[in-house]
């Protein structure tokens, strides 16, 4: 079944509406004469929709490892010790990170 978008841009206007009239769900819907459950269908289905185009964002995950003593890098992850986020992206960034290769890659990130 094909998405309705103008039905849906009607949803949102309506909830936009709701939200500012300081009204209780139950008075909003019989002063606009709509069923409570009609509104609280449409306020889950566009948080899903919601959740559904934010998810079509593509992230890669970046991991980094150490080198060892004899200069060959270990070939497990490391775990993040905190997190970076820049735009859209969020680098984890993992205890004693090389700080030139995280500068390189903001820069990459700010071209994209």
């Amino acid at each position: 079944m094909a998405r309705d978008l103008a039905l849906e841009q009607q949803w949102r206007d309506r909830i936009e509406e709701y939200r500012q009239s300081g009204l209780s769900v139950k008075a909003w819907c019989q002063q606009n004469g709509l069923k409570n459950t009609a509104y609280h269908y449409w306020v889950k289905k566009l948080k899903i929709l919601e959740q559904q185009e934010a998810g079509d964002n593509t992230f890669a995950e970046v991991v980094l490892l150490p080198e060892n003593k004899n200069n060959a890098k270990e070939t497990w992850p490391i775990k993040a010790e905190f997190s970076l986020s820049f735009g859209d992206y969020s680098i984890g960034i993992p205890d004693g990170f090389n700080p030139i290769t995280l500068a390189e890659l903001v820069k990459v990130l700010r071209k994209l």
